[in-house]
């Protein structure tokens, strides 16, 4: 089944508004609802509470948990950059499309270049929003950015 061009031209956005260092999300992209993971692990469970907890929902989940991420990752890769790759199409309805992405930047604290493709597994609802992403990095890359996250 073949990606919605909507959703695509969404994902282009967020990708550009990403480089340029914005918060926005465009409209329509993640409901409030929206579960984002990294490496198969669940946000809510990286922040050490039950995963119902509605202070942990509400940041974790939705475009807040969007936010989230893209602090983190913006304090560990101040000049972070991405460019979005070849989109595998979905098996089916309900079934995620793979959307592979090129991050680049260097590392706070080291000045370390970091170049690495990742894939991000991304499940449409009904409505057209993301209900499910689910970025795969390389564990060892995962381990640079927290530590440098970690850095002043």
């Amino acid at each position: 089944m073949a990606a919605d061009p909507v959703l695509i031209a969404r994902l282009d956005e967020l990708v550009g508004l990403f480089n340029r260092k914005s918060m926005d999300i465009p409209d329509g992209l993640f409901d409030r609802r929206t579960q984002f993971l990294l490496n198969g692990t669940a946000f809510e469970a990286m922040l050490g509470r039950a995963a119902d907890d509605p202070l942990v929902l509400m940041i974790a989940r939705g475009p807040a948990g969007y936010r989230f991420a893209v602090k983190a990752l913006q304090h560990a890769l101040p000049d972070a950059r991405v460019q979005r790759g070849e989109i595998e199409d979905a098996d089916g309805p309900g079934q995620p499309i793979a959307v592979s992405l090129w991050l680049s930047g260097h590392v706070r604290g080291q000045g370390q270049p970091l170049e690495t493709v990742g894939r991000v597994h991304v499940t449409v609802g009904t409505t057209g929003a993301v209900t499910r992403a689910d970025a795969v990095f390389d564990p060892a890359v995962v381990e640079i950015l927290g530590a440098a996250r970690l850095r002043a």
